[in-house]
């Protein structure tokens, strides 16, 4: 806003990309404003050095030869991506103390490349001076209008969803542009899927049984020459007794999980002996634990697991990878686990997962796993689940944090497992908003727009996110599995 000011105030007319207009074709419209424009400063920071977007707009500057890089933060060559990188590139720092140092040196740099300002502005003649009196009165006007439109401007996204907190909570096309703002991420999530598995099995173990399977679940079509690779490298790891894959040393129920979304992304036949030993690892209850050799007991039972388990059952059912023989026994399962995940409290304050403590406040995010999860078994929007989901969101804990288990699970093998699995928060939280959207009141639906815009607006290209590529690719996964019903809109 400096930058533009002071050009402004020089003569300059100036755009940037806070004026687009709404309903225009972003891309299309950035286009040609680049094309358009005499000259074109791009404003380094960590941020956008990493940004797709402005690196491209300077790309297409520089190959036009008008790109003036202006520097905010401190940054080496290293950071710049190839070519980018401008050795002269003048620093104005962040403060209006250090703009206002080095101001006079910026508008002389511009002026030199593109001459002066507005000529028709700076030579039209002075108006007459108004009065004193009147001189007041517009000033006294124009603060008024000043102190309206300021708190408008900002706070107009938040203004216009108490107004109509009916509405969509996001516009068809800021959905299309989330989407298309995950390639990055999803290039990222596969690039890692096809390292890992380049391993020797030998050496790395069945761990990636887990990890490989929910890289390629969040990125499966980048994912999909990955496919046969995938699934020798799970028959060279796969434990004799269960049939099923090992991971921190147990049999590991989410990780086997993964292995069977992975199958049914890729519409592959189910590992042989996997889909019984899932099965059979259920409760009578609906329950499963987080090993398929802990001691069964209800104190055992995790709704994360219970949770991925089921919406694997689910998309494996959907891919129509089910042997026809297990069907019926996978749908009992499901009918099962849906029962159970709804079982929580009426007012989804005391979600428990093991163990079971019900002073633990972010239990709450628990009845989000369990909403997803419903609602993909059955297609069931109004759970019990997403009911207690929409009664706790405004007590539910930062989207961004993650929730350690720290629980100790005795094994039928007579020792003992300590759970450390961090439970990632914002994509299932994000999710469960987007479920529960159409049965909230206008109460509820001011406080999930929030949620979900806040979810769709997170930048996956961000290298701090991309290096947590377990977590990348479950909120890939997520964001997969609900889209569809915000593209039915309403």
């Amino acid at each position: 806003m400096r930058v533009r000011d002071a050009l402004e105030a020089a003569g300059y007319e100036v755009f940037w990309d806070q004026s687009t207009p709404p309903g225009k074709d972003w891309d299309a419209w950035i286009r040609d404003q680049l094309a358009g424009a005499k000259l074109v400063i791009a404003l380094w920071t960590k941020s956008s050095v990493v940004s797709p977007n402005v690196r491209h707009e300077a790309i297409i500057a520089r190959e036009a030869g008008k790109l003036l890089p202006v520097m905010v933060d401190e940054l080496k060559p290293t950071d710049f991506p190839m070519g980018l990188f401008m050795v002269q590139a003048l620093s104005i720092g962040h403060s209006a103390r250090e703009f206002n140092a080095v101001r006079g040196k910026f508008l002389a740099e511009v002026k030199a490349r593109v001459g002066e300002g507005d000529a028709a502005r700076a030579a039209a003649p002075a108006a007459t001076k108004p009065g004193p009196l009147r001189r007041r009165l517009l000033i006294g006007l124009a603060a008024a209008l000043i102190l309206v439109a300021v708190p408008l401007w900002l706070f107009w996204p938040q203004l216009s969803a108490w107004l109509n907190p009916d509405a969509p909570p996001v516009s068809q096309e800021e959905l299309k542009a989330s989407i298309a703002g995950e390639r990055p991420a999803r290039e990222r999530v596969a690039s890692r899927a096809d390292a890992t598995l380049s391993g020797d099995p030998a050496m790395i173990g069945s761990t990636w049984a887990w990890g490989a399977g929910q890289l390629i679940a969040g990125a499966p079509a980048e994912a999909r020459a990955l496919n046969q690779r995938y699934f020798d490298y799970l028959a060279s790891v796969v434990n004799a007794e269960c049939h099923c894959y090992y991971s921190d040393s147990i049999p590991h129920s989410i990780a086997n999980a993964w292995a069977l979304i992975a199958a049914a992304k890729m519409r592959h036949a189910i590992p042989p002996g996997l889909l019984e030993t899932i099965l059979a690892g259920q409760s009578p209850e609906g329950w499963w634990m987080i090993s398929f050799n802990a001691v069964p007991s209800n104190e055992n039972a995790a709704i994360h697991a219970t949770a991925l388990i089921t919406i694997a059952l689910a998309e494996a059912r959907q891919a129509g990878i089910l042997p026809a023989d297990q069907r019926a026994r996978v749908e009992a399962a499901l009918r099962r686990a849906v029962v159970w995940l709804n079982r929580g409290p009426q007012d989804g304050a005391n979600w428990s997962d093991y163990p079971n403590n019900d002073r633990r406040t972010e239990n709450l995010v628990f009845a989000a796993y369990a909403a997803v999860a419903s609602h993909v078994a059955t297609g069931d929007e109004s759970s019990a689940a997403a009911q207690a989901f929409l009664r706790s969101v405004r007590q539910l804990p930062t989207p961004t944090e993650q929730i350690p288990s720290g629980a100790y699970i005795p094994l039928t093998t007579g020792g003992r497992f300590f759970d450390d699995y961090r439970h990632p928060t914002a994509p299932w939280i994000g999710a469960a908003a987007v479920i529960a959207w159409r049965q909230a009141d206008s109460s509820q639906r001011r406080v999930l727009r929030e949620i979900i815009r806040q979810w769709l607006n997170t930048n996956l290209g961000d290298d701090a996110i991309l290096r947590q590529d377990w977590l990348t690719a479950e909120t890939l996964f997520l964001r997969a599995l609900v889209f569809p019903e915000l593209q039915r809109g309403g």
